[in-house]
């Protein structure tokens, strides 16, 4: 069995250093709706999945239709 490769600390602390740094910019309420996106999709994965294919799947019919009338060329 093969060793796994190591991470770059260097890289790894720059990337660390950038997510900081974008959640420092961010309001708390635009915090809490990242994590609690970030919580389904980790721990509700199936349920997440399927919201996402629904809203491509209604997102498809409103440009569809749109097309079909003219508006969206």
């Amino acid at each position: 069995m093969e060793p796994q490769p190591q991470k770059d600390p260097h890289a790894a602390d720059l990337g660390r250093r950038g997510g900081q740094k974008r959640m420092a910019k961010l309001s708390d309420s635009d915090r809490s709706a990242l994590s609690k996106h970030a919580l389904r999709a980790r721990w509700h994965r199936r349920q997440f999945v399927a919201e996402q294919e629904r809203a491509r799947a209604i997102t498809y019919t409103v440009i569809q239709t749109l097309k079909k009338e003219g508006i969206n060329k």
